[in-house]
């Protein structure tokens, strides 16, 4: 089952489903911050060079960006709440500290989560909307307060230093041959160690996270030609082909 709806500045979504391991979300990245509350069952989130295993009473937020795949474990029940929101739907005053805490934002689980999941089922949960606000601005600031991590991650060199590298360059022209020298491998041999590590060819990680980045900026009130520009298109006609095959919309209108 799934249902949820959106506001002005949150898109929720609650999903409860029973099924054995599987990918529930392909690897994608948002232009948005992602929550992923697990309500119940066990998941593993691939997050860019890191992998992270969420259980029960578990949240983290994911920042804008960040490519990312799920995974269920084992066959249990799983229900879990994602609420997609912009830096604009946090208070201002708290814009510097997430910006800080970067991919490291993890929220000790309260009974929020199950609050925004009863609105996400209501009849009319346009009439919580209210509600919904306090309450993410609630989480916001438990997420900032929390020091102890409440997931496990682990870290791959390879990767870290591939997607460090890509960020550093992500509004320049990236070259497959300055990748595999940064990693000290062959072009050949990064190709194919990134595919195997990210199921994802970097090729398509690039373009994924320029058009991401691209659609953050539209959204945030930046001409369309200059969002392309400043990820590295010389060429508009080219980027707006490719912004409307990847989002089935033109880059006048941001797609979340």
């Amino acid at each position: 089952m799934v249902c949820g709806f959106k506001t002005k500045e949150y898109e929720l979504e609650y999903l409860e489903d029973s099924c054995g391991s599987s990918v529930r979300w392909e690897s994608h990245c948002h232009g948005q911050y992602e929550m992923i509350a697990v309500l119940e069952g066990d998941i593993s989130v691939m997050f860019e060079e890191k992998s992270y295993r969420l259980t029960g009473g578990q949240t983290i937020i994911i920042p804008p960006l960040c490519y990312h795949s799920v995974t269920v474990n084992g066959g249990s029940d799983y229900r879990r709440i994602t609420v997609l929101f912009d830096l604009s739907a946090i208070p201002r005053v708290l814009w510097e500290d997430f910006s800080k805490k970067g991919d490291n934002i993890a929220i000790p689980f309260s009974s929020d989560a199950e609050i925004l999941r009863e609105i996400c089922q209501s009849e009319d949960p346009s009439y919580y909307i209210p509600l919904v606000q306090s309450l993410m601005i609630q989480l916001f600031y438990c997420a900032l307060k929390s020091t102890v991590s409440t997931v496990e991650s682990k870290t791959d060199v390879f990767l870290r230093n591939a997607v460090t590298y890509i960020e550093g360059h992500l509004r320049e022209k990236i070259l497959l041959e300055d990748l595999a020298r940064h990693t000290a491998r062959s072009k050949s041999s990064f190709c194919h160690l990134f595919e195997e590590k990210m199921k994802i060819s970097p090729k398509q990680y690039i373009l994924q996270k320029k058009l991401a980045l691209a659609n953050k900026l539209i959204g945030e009130g930046t001409l369309p030609t200059v969002a392309a520009s400043q990820v590295g298109y010389d060429n508009y006609s080219n980027f707006y082909r490719i912004y409307h095959k990847h989002f089935g919309t033109c880059p006048t209108k941001r797609k979340d």
